[in-house]
């Protein structure tokens, strides 16, 4: 399978986001770097352990975009085992790094196309549901339900419509768009969906989840909870 999708506009799209987190690995979420927008604050290390520690995981765990291990470091605090994937082989290298010798899973792979070979007791994301197109919200959604086992959740921290006034998106082709720099200046395209809680929360409903949406911070949600 070479394509995510059969819109050719969706499927570049989406392959200029792998480019550009690919190629910002090195420099992305690191203090005193060039941030690649204006407004954009990082998460704070505290911030990311009392969401996970709220989540409270347990046994099989998966990480969905795992980028730099922000995350990864506070489940490992809680699963049994623990499986990190993400598309980029630099943020990978940024994970493991941050993990060093930790007993960690990582899996170099396409979210879109990629399929596990067993479930999980539990499945997070950071900051990864805001990057998902509008057009392949269900099929991701419907997708991720059958990688939990049954009774297993789901998490995940993300921006929220607060903090949309920090970006300059724009619509193409009904997908919402911002676009992204690298440090030389070479500009990328990306999805950028800033989801208000209480739209984002309805929308999980009608799609058969039970997940609470919350405010997190000034511009930050999080959400947690399993399949009805």
């Amino acid at each position: 399978m070479d394509r995510i999708v059969d819109d050719p506009g969706t499927n570049r799209l989406i392959r200029s986001q792998i480019e550009y987190y690919d190629l910002r690995a090195p420099d992305y979420a690191r203090p005193g770097r060039r941030p690649d927008r204006p407004g954009s604050a990082l998460f704070p290390d505290e911030m990311a352990a009392g969401a996970i520690d709220e989540f409270a995981p347990a046994g099989d765990v998966l990480e969905l975009a795992c980028g730099p291990g922000q995350f990864t470091r506070e489940l490992a605090r809680h699963a049994a085992t623990l499986t990190a994937l993400d598309a980029s082989p630099r943020m990978l290298r940024r994970a493991r790094e941050t993990m060093q010798d930790a007993p960690v899973r990582y899996v170099e792979a396409d979210i879109m196309l990629w399929e596990p070979e067993a479930q999980y007791d539990a499945v997070f994301f950071g900051f990864w549901l805001s990057h998902v197109p509008e057009s392949l919200f269900d099929d991701f959604w419907t997708r991720l339900r059958s990688w939990i086992r049954p009774g297993g959740r789901v998490g995940f921290v993300d921006e929220d419509s607060r903090g949309s006034h920090h970006d300059h998106v724009r619509d193409v082709e009904g997908t919402s768009v911002a676009r992204r720099e690298l440090a030389d200046g070479t500009a990328y395209d990306i999805v950028k969906v800033f989801w208000g809680v209480e739209e984002l929360e309805s929308r999980l409903h009608r799609l058969g989840w039970d997940i609470d949406v919350r405010h997190l911070g000034e511009t930050f949600l999080s959400g947690a909870g399993s399949v009805v």
